[in-house]
């Protein structure tokens, strides 16, 4: 293949410190792929999962998989591997300092060459063909800058808070993220509110290309796990949600439907799967309401157990008041249970109201107390609702269908480049 040299200006340092670059294969089939994420791929969470999934099934199709982490080492290094997977981390330093901004901007120049001769290490080290960023932060900036150096496909996905968030950066912040988008390909976001957000963010931007893809379910772990009661002491029906407990999950909302329900004559019983700072908040509400023996917290429980009390649950409740793709959603429809969940950003575009669940006004207790009494109180419904909710959510949220789909979109985009 003959070799591609940059133009005057960016050839320069491609060419001294790499050689010939290799980002245009020709070959259809065999790609090397980097996905780029904040979080390592060890820890428990959405993107984290995610990042797994998809390096799972590129590496089933016979892609190459390298992952990146913005991590806290100033030096690129391989810091894990995910089963075969290298995982390499780096800081990206951002230029924003609340404390020391002059400081901070020196030294981001200062960083920024050194940054970018590692990327470029790293894309020559992979024969990188594909860079594809998962939960895009100012500070990544810096790959839209490999991209042009390099060549390549990039692709940036927005899974949440990261559209959520744009809001609030400062104008330096979102001049980065406005380059990144600039030199991207393709513009992804897991559910049509987020990419209203991003759109409405940066208005008058020309895009190259914008793409509805969500987040699938794990569906083969699913299948593999068993039901059954991690803890012998909690009740027989019961009531799931999951997540990190902070503000914007509205674990505090549940809780207070509890309360409504019991009003109304009907005990029902919750069940806490995660921890966060706001746990101590949420024990002294429940208390404080007299519902403290109706909530059960279980502290961080890992992926397969969460998975376990899904399948043993009665149904599954997400109050958030703001949501992107909430992954947590489809797999407990996966798992055969009814959802019930309020009806903010992108959960109404999994939950179809009355048909795979029950949608409910967001920071509503008692509307969300009315819809999970009628949920537990009617066994016609609830089944009703699981059986097609589990069906949606195998045909919608398969990751094999979902990494083709990546895949046919970085093809599209090099056969047009």
């Amino acid at each position: 293949m003959e070799s591609r040299r940059a133009n005057a200006g960016e050839s320069v340092l491609t060419y001294l410190l790499l050689g010939e670059t290799t980002a245009a294969l020709d070959a259809p089939y065999a790609m090397n792929i980097l996905l780029v994420t904040p979080w390592r791929p060890s820890l428990t969470g959405g993107i984290s999962t995610v990042v797994a999934r998809l390096t799972g099934e590129f590496k089933k199709k016979g892609h190459s998989v390298t992952i990146f982490v913005a991590d806290r080492q100033n030096c690129l290094g391989r810091i894990e591997t995910l089963n075969d997977t290298p995982v390499y981390g780096m800081y990206l330093r951002s230029p924003v300092s609340a404390d020391h901004p002059i400081r901070a901007v020196v030294m981001y120049y200062v960083w920024f060459l050194l940054t970018v001769i590692q990327l470029l290490w790293l894309a020559r080290r992979t024969r990188l063909d594909a860079i594809l960023i998962q939960y895009p932060l100012p500070a990544m900036h810096y790959f839209g800058i490999v991209k042009r150096l390099w060549g390549g496909i990039l692709f940036v996905t927005y899974q949440g808070n990261d559209a959520h968030d744009l809001s609030s950066w400062n104008p330096w912040e979102q001049r980065l993220v406005r380059s990144l988008l600039e030199k991207a390909d393709m513009v992804l976001g897991v559910s049509r509110t987020l990419l209203a957000k991003v759109e409405s963010a940066f208005k008058g931007f020309q895009w190259n290309r914008r793409q509805l893809l969500p987040n699938g379910a794990p569906l083969d772990v699913i299948e593999a796990v068993e039901g059954g009661s991690i803890d012998p002491s909690l009740p027989e029906n019961y009531l799931l949600t999951a997540g990190h407990l902070i503000h914007r999950k509205g674990i505090d909302i549940v809780i207070a439907s509890l309360r409504e329900a019991k009003q109304r004559g009907v005990c029902l019983h919750l069940v806490v799967a995660g921890d966060g700072p706001e746990r101590e908040d949420l024990l002294r509400q429940s208390r404080d309401l007299g519902v403290a023996g109706q909530v059960t917290f279980l502290g961080n429980q890992t992926h397969e157990q969460v998975l376990r009390l899904m399948k043993s649950c009665q149904a599954f409740v997400l109050a958030s008041r703001a949501e992107g793709m909430p992954l947590v959603i489809a797999e407990a429809m996966a798992c055969g249970k009814a959802v019930i969940a309020s009806n903010v950003d992108g959960v109404p575009e999994i939950v179809q109201d009355g048909t795979t669940g029950i949608l409910v006004p967001p920071e509503n207790p008692e509307a969300l107390a009315s819809g999970l009494i009628r949920l537990c109180t009617d066994s016609v419904l609830r089944e009703t609702l699981a059986m097609r909710g589990k069906e949606w959510a195998c045909r919608e949220y398969n990751w094999e269908g979902i990494a083709s789909r990546y895949l046919t979109y970085i093809h599209e985009c090099r056969s047009a480049s």
